[in-house]
Formats: structure tokens, sequence, C-alpha cells
């Protein structure tokens, strides 16, 4: 599955259609939330991530999306698409982990490419990485990493995760995290 996120139902509709007769099972999501939650239910095979979720256009809703999905997704790739991009955003975006950055409008042929090479990649890098930790395995190091990054200061660490406060301590206790 191709997961698309961009808050502009057209582009969702044009890219959806354009990976279905490419032979892809797209899925498109327009708010954080949608994106969040999706990360958290299924594995994509491939996130093109819009850098720009709201009426700015600055790209930081794209960028700070990218490092919440890194936590519960870190291996899935990621292209960001803008149409207000520029390098350093781009810069920034693949030190995050992106994995490519292309801009609006797209040239179908040229992102298709894109696509089918992030998407071999990161089939090869599976296929020679040690075996697949469980889903409660995964949870509780994206916690561990999130309360790291936050100085272990809980509130930081629920929203970086996009859960609840209430949510984390639950997941804590769950894990045994302390």
């Amino acid at each position: 599955m191709i997961l698309i996120i961009d808050d502009d139902r057209t582009v969702r509709l044009s890219l959806g259609l354009l990976f279905r007769q490419a032979g892809y099972e797209p899925e498109g999501v327009g708010t954080e939330a949608e994106a969040l939650a999706m990360v958290r239910e299924v594995c994509p095979h491939l996130i093109l991530l819009d850098m720009n979720l709201s009426l700015t256009t600055t790209g930081r809703d794209g960028i700070n999306l990218l490092r919440k999905i890194r936590i519960f997704r870190p291996d899935v790739p990621v292209i960001l698409i803008s149409a207000w991009g520029t390098i350093p955003l781009a810069v920034e975006g693949m030190g995050l982990g992106a994995c490519d950055f292309i801009t609006k409008p797209w040239d179908n042929r040229e992102l298709m490419a894109k696509v089918r090479k992030a998407i071999d990649s990161a089939r090869a890098a599976a296929a020679q990485t040690e075996p697949k930790q469980t889903l409660d395995e995964m949870e509780r190091k994206a916690i561990v990493e999130a309360l790291r990054s936050c100085d272990y200061n809980m509130s930081q660490a629920a929203a970086q995760l996009g859960i609840t406060r209430q949510s984390l301590y639950r997941r804590m206790l769950k894990f045994d995290i302390k």
C-alpha cells in the first residue's frame, strides 16, 4: 500500500489514480491525525508526504509529521512532495530520513521511477536485516526513544507520539517503562 498524505483532495485522487494504474494499492489521507492513525494501523510500502498540510507554505507541517512517522515506521521509505519546495527544505527532509523530494506539478514518469526505486530499495534492505520485531517491541522502542528525545517529559513525548499523556502512561505501565 502507498500512503498519500496531502491536504488537497484533488492531488490525492490524481496520485491515487496514477498508482492504481501502475498496480499499486493507494490510500489517501488529508490531515496529520489521519496520517498518524494510518501509520499506526498499517505498514505502508511507501509514504508520499506533502510538506504543507495547512495554509502555510513553510514546509514545517511536513517536516514535523516526518519526524513523527519515523518514530512508528523508521524503515518505510518517504518521498516528500511540495509546490513550495526549496533546497534547504529538501535537505532537511532527507536528513530526517526521507528518500527523495519531488516538486509539484510532478512528472508522472519521474514520480513512478522514484516510487519503484524507493520500494525496491526498502525491500532489498528489509531482506538483509535481522528478524522483525513484534509490534509490542516496536511500540516499546518508539516510546523509549520519544521519552529520551524529550528528556523524559511525558507531555512532550506524548505529543511527539501523537497520543494523550494518559495513553502514554498506560503504555509505560504495560511495557514496564520507568
